[in-house]
């Protein structure tokens, strides 16, 4: 398939998302979980959607916990479903779209684009159904974080690490930081992050060593 044919049926998918946000929008107050749902049983396999939903679950049962109000909650289920919405999307599907898209591009980006840029690219995607900002914001942040994360992008990015399936070494602990409060999840989560990365000699992306440093310094 051509390059414009694959960009004209990725442009036809987005109008019928926001014909279809509109639509649930007027029917329903969760119009966009229900698109959510939706877009992940078009587009995810039966293993990643089935993680994609316990970390909606995690992370609106983390917003209640930190006193979030009834919107957040929404605002991180509906991130939650979608914050790995191009993660099954090849290297040269991500590069291609984060080009499309304008984004800005490392050096370290470009030698790991699945797991580096899938985020932001599923946000700028995704951007063209609609979907507010801030959950926007979260599912472009949820891998690497950053200083700027709201409480949703926060239990989000917190989340994906301690959902029920998570069993490497540590989970627990950072399960029971997310008990406590959110700047304790999230401080604990980027520290556990990046002590696996530098263990396993691979460099760090800026943006969670700055989030790292903003906690921890």
């Amino acid at each position: 398939m051509s390059d414009s044919s694959t960009q004209k049926g990725e442009d036809g998918r987005q109008r019928e998302a926001q014909a279809t946000r509109r639509a649930l929008a007027a029917q329903s107050p969760t119009g966009d979980r229900e698109l959510a749902e939706r877009l992940i049983a078009e587009r995810l396999s039966p293993q990643l959607r089935a993680h994609s939903r316990r970390v909606a679950e995690t992370a609106a049962a983390l917003v209640r916990r930190w006193g979030g109000d009834a919107e957040q909650v929404e605002d991180a289920t509906v991130a939650g479903l979608l914050h790995d919405y191009c993660r099954e999307d090849s290297p040269e599907e991500i590069l291609a779209k984060a080009h499309r898209y304008g984004l800005s591009i490392s050096e370290l980006e470009a030698s790991r684009p699945v797991e580096l840029l899938h985020a932001p690219v599923a946000a700028s995607e995704l951007a063209q159904t609609g979907l507010a900002g801030r959950v926007l914001t979260a599912i472009a942040l949820h891998t690497v974080g950053g200083p700027q994360m709201d409480l949703t992008a926060q239990a989000v990015y917190v989340a994906d690490v301690i959902e029920p399936s998570r069993s490497f070494a540590g989970v627990d602990e950072l399960r029971a930081a997310a008990e406590v409060s959110a700047a304790r999840a999230v401080a604990a989560c980027v520290r556990s992050g990046l002590g696996a990365l530098i263990a396993a000699g691979k460099p760090l992306h800026p943006a969670s060593v700055e989030l790292y440093n903003t906690l921890y310094g």
